[in-house]
């Protein structure tokens, strides 16, 4: 790769994002088994949309009717500003003129020609959660490529995730700019997971003290448990973006992390630091051994909210989200590791 597509990719490294672009809230309606078609749901292609008036030269004109797309996504991810701004379609180009970047391009529209499997994951999860949450309205959702920007845009109109985030571990420019923890959650089965946590972490906002490790690790255990019953037909290790091998360790050592964690004092200490050492994406998990996969903490909060559960089996999506009172939860739960 010559220096200078080296050092613009490098500059879009660093704009690497892995948590959601949350502006404000969306929803979807219906319900249908996860291998069936949802007719009326559909995921529209701004990324063909897109690819196709840059690399064909397309008229301007052929894009006004995604301007509500446009406007975030020009002003929130890629910061060239919103379609009402003199210049914008040029700089829109100028964006994408970079021949890695167009590379880049070129091998998404190849590898996700046929998204319909996708399209009935999503599907098939918004449906059962906007049962349960019936005042969120539906959206429209999107898939865009940004130039390895946000993976999920979530605004009070669409929901949107970037497929060039999802073109496999081994992919060749991943293996040069990013540790493998991190091309771990870049693989196309990722993609159906991240569209719903990314809707449900914008509309179900964090509520608790941020700094306190059972705050939050059982907050990010309610979402992959919603998130299990949204895609059932993944397996287990799936819903907090683990390998079988990494979900096995923890299971294994489950005793051994709960240890650690109380004899350390870190379960209601308030201590963000400390904290966010159990829930980063990291090589590993600090304060457990070197072999330990990273996000131990978010691993346990499911554990814990799988015990709740089945202790509280009555218990809807609406009424688990509304306990805030986490240490009356993990009472309740009855967790015995």
């Amino acid at each position: 790769m010559m220096s200078s597509n080296r050092n613009f990719m490098q500059q879009l490294v660093r704009m690497y994002v892995l948590i959601v672009c949350c502006l404000f809230s969306v929803g979807c309606s219906g319900k249908k088994a996860c291998g069936e078609e949802v007719s009326d749901f559909k995921i529209s292609r701004m990324d063909t949309e897109l690819f196709n008036y840059l690399s064909k030269n397309e008229a301007d004109g052929v894009l006004i009717a995604d301007t509500g797309f446009l406007n975030v996504f020009g002003e929130k991810v890629i910061h060239v500003g919103r379609t009402d701004s003199t210049g914008f379609y040029e700089r829109l180009k100028k964006y994408f003129s970079e021949p890695t970047l167009m590379e880049l391009y070129r091998r998404e529209q190849e590898q996700f020609a046929d998204i319909q499997t996708l399209t009935n994951e999503v599907a098939y999860g918004l449906n059962v959660f906007l049962n349960e949450f019936p005042n969120i309205k539906r959206p429209q959702v999107y898939l865009h490529v940004s130039g390895l920007n946000q993976s999920v845009i979530v605004s009070d109109e669409m929901l949107s995730l970037s497929a060039d985030k999802y073109l496999g571990a081994d992919y060749p420019l991943y293996l040069q700019f990013f540790y493998d923890y991190q091309r771990q959650l870049m693989s196309p089965d990722r993609m159906a997971p991240d569209y719903l946590l990314g809707f449900m972490m914008a509309n179900l906002p964090f509520q608790g003290k941020a700094d306190v490790l059972l705050d939050r690790m059982l907050y990010e255990g309610k979402l992959r448990y919603i998130l299990s019953q949204l895609l059932p037909d993944r397996q287990i290790w799936e819903y907090v973006a683990y390998n079988e091998a990494q979900y096995t360790w923890c299971a294994g050592n489950q005793k051994r992390i709960w240890k650690t964690i109380l004899e350390n004092q870190h379960l209601f200490t308030g201590n963000y630091l400390v904290t966010d050492q159990y829930l980063k994406e990291s090589p590993h998990t600090s304060f457990l051994p070197a072999e330990s996969p990273g996000r131990a903490g978010i691993w346990l909060g499911y554990q814990i909210i799988v015990s709740y559960m089945k202790q509280n089996p009555d218990t809807g999506f609406r009424e688990l989200m509304e306990v805030t009172d986490y240490q009356d939860l993990l009472k309740r739960s009855k967790y015995r590791p």
